[in-house]
């Protein structure tokens, strides 16, 4: 799969994606530094690669402004721990890809949501 990576979730999402073996772009080292998340998402949907993020403004954007998407993870922990995040990476990923392509999943603390983009 192929991600793009939010500049505020942290650099062991990154390693453990690419030890993954997926293909990952992080969003600070393309350039897209403080760019709107319109732009992030515009950018995703063009190159085919789900958001990782820690920002909700994302649901705002598929769902009240009806942009695009190819997906959108979004985390939303109390506290932000790298074992956290790849655990939830772990359960989202031995989804079938058709559980992920084109959803929106929310994953927090001992829970994960997925809700269809469409």
């Amino acid at each position: 799969m192929k991600f793009l990576i939010d500049e505020n979730v942290g650099h062991s999402v990154v390693r453990y994606l690419r030890n993954k073996r997926h293909d990952v772009i992080v969003a600070s080292k393309k350039g897209f530094s403080g760019l709107d998340d319109d732009v992030l998402l515009e950018y995703a949907f063009k190159e085919g690669r789900i958001i990782i993020t820690n920002d909700k403004d994302f649901g705002f954007l598929v769902y009240r402004q009806t942009m695009p998407a190819q997906g959108v993870i979004l985390f939303r922990f109390i506290q932000e721990l790298p074992p956290l995040k790849l655990g939830a990476l772990d359960a989202i990923l031995s989804l079938p890809p058709e559980r992920i392509l084109n959803h929106f999943i929310v994953a927090s603390e001992g829970k994960i949501r997925i809700r269809p983009l469409n």
